[in-house]
């Protein structure tokens, strides 16, 4: 090799590995760049500045627990106004409440570059997703964000993180539908006086907090009709509500094999009816027109014309069935259109929807028969405290011997965060005032309470239960 061949060898294998970390650099500010603009697609658009002004009328109420067992929130005004009061007077509750959630999430995932990766893989599969928000919703969801806790944005900023939230029942019942959890709502219901009464626990595992810290939320809004619901700081939508037309409406989880990869959260579909609806028809073509991308049963009870409904709801049909008999319902489809699917029948087979659908029936009928043809004052006690022992029913074997406490095959698994009675005759609604359903119940005269704006107290509360005090709890 002539010496001029040489030094221009060694000059090519010198400048290999300039070459080579040139080529990484630049494949690493690629990924860097695509990764930037991936994160900065995952920032949930902030609502138009018009939405985001506060208005005359704009008012909040806050009650702490000590008068009625359970927060109180009274809120009035524009979307925005309402959202960012609610946020101030909650601010204490919120950092709680996503420290819980975080915590949960770290547990689940320890590694902090698995959780981005996480976070990356779902900006990606929820591209598109602003588009099933109302604009009224997210102007709501931004002036809560105003009060949330700064110290988790390494996860998103704090308005993204509070449509995240809103998630929460879709991804809780993805879990579900893969094995990894098993729980879910039961609500019973008994035809009685012309109308109805029912009963529904909303079971919940996301931390003690959503239990021990629910709020009764009051909403008088410039724009429908208004609403109470059982809800949690921060929260927006409604998993159980009562409007002032005595619209009652609730979510069921449930589970089908259809899909959809994004849509608007159920919860906000309960809401946008709840406020918008003044009959059942009109909340029945709401919860129809909705795109959704979970399944749910939607319970919905008109007191004016005492029908209740069924709504079997998936990402691509819905069920409407009128209920006539007693009835139960838990987190499996009953309708013939899920008769063959499969993530329907292992809800049905394979977890515990069936049994607790099964003893709910059991139970209302047992209680329809105890109290056909009398419908004095006595009988109507009588139905309420029936309807309450079912909600606290905490199940029997095969042999009929009482379940181990906490079983999640009873209607009371000991982990509902909150359980009601809906009473539209005397247009009450009791709420559970916590340790889950087996403290006292608080009895709200709705009427009343719309009328004058702030909760106020029926003549009847309901007693703790005996079976499980708070120190057995």
């Amino acid at each position: 090799m002539t010496p001029s061949a040489a030094t221009a060898k060694s000059v090519h294998i010198a400048g290999a590995p300039q070459r080579w970390a040139k080529r990484v650099w630049l494949l690493l500010s690629l990924c860097a760049t695509v990764a930037a603009r991936t994160y900065h697609s995952g920032v949930f658009p902030r609502p138009d500045a018009t939405d985001l002004q506060p208005t005359a009328s704009d008012r909040a109420l806050w009650i702490d627990r000590e008068p009625f067992g359970i927060h109180q929130l009274v809120l009035q005004g524009s979307a925005f106004g309402r959202g960012k009061l609610a946020g101030e007077h909650t601010a204490a509750l919120l950092q709680r409440q996503e420290s819980e959630l975080v915590g949960q999430l770290e547990t689940l995932i320890p590694s902090p570059s698995a959780l981005q990766l996480l976070i990356l893989s779902s900006i990606v599969w929820f591209q598109g997703l602003d588009r099933y928000f109302e604009p009224w919703a997210t102007s709501e969801m931004w002036g809560v964000s105003l009060s949330a806790p700064h110290r988790f944005d390494y996860l998103a900023d704090p308005f993204t993180r509070q449509i995240a939230y809103h998630g929460l029942h879709e991804v809780g019942q993805i879990m579900v539908d893969r094995g990894f959890e098993d729980m879910g709502c039961t609500v019973v219901a008994l035809p009685w006086g012309g109308n109805w009464i029912l009963g529904r626990n909303f079971d919940f595992e996301g931390g003690r907090i959503f239990d021990e810290e629910k709020i009764v939320k009051w909403v008088f809004p410039q724009d429908g009709n208004a609403y109470v619901s059982i809800t949690w700081a921060g929260m927006v939508g409604v998993v159980t509500g009562v409007n002032e037309r005595g619209l009652y409406l609730s979510l069921n989880a449930a589970g089908s094999d259809d899909f959809r990869r994004i849509g608007t959260p159920s919860t906000l579909v309960v809401l946008k009816a709840l406020q918008f609806s003044h009959s059942a028809e009109e909340a029945l073509h709401i919860i129809e027109e909705s795109t959704v991308f979970i399944t749910d049963f939607y319970v919905l009870l008109d007191a004016q014309t005492g029908r209740l409904f069924r709504i079997e709801k998936s990402p691509l049909h819905t069920v409407v069935s009128e209920e006539h008999a007693p009835t139960a319902i838990a987190n499996h489809l009953i309708s013939s259109q899920w008769a063959h699917d499969e993530t329907n029948t292992f809800r049905s087979n394979e977890l515990t929807s069936a049994v607790r659908r099964s003893r709910g029936l059991s139970l209302v009928n047992q209680l329809s028969r105890s109290a056909a043809g009398q419908e004095d004052e006595a009988t109507h006690d009588r139905v309420l405290d029936g309807l309450l022992a079912i909600v606290r029913d905490k199940g029997v074997d095969e042999g009929g011997q009482p379940l181990v406490l906490g079983n999640r095959r009873a209607i009371d698994a000991l982990i509902a965060t909150h359980s009601v009675l809906y009473d539209p005759l005397a247009h009450v609604l009791y709420v559970s005032q916590g340790p889950s359903v087996s403290g006292a119940f608080t009895g709200l005269d709705l009427n009343a309470s719309f009328r004058e704006h702030r909760p106020v107290l029926s003549q009847r509360s309901l007693p703790a239960d005996p079976l499980v005090p708070p120190e057995r709890y």
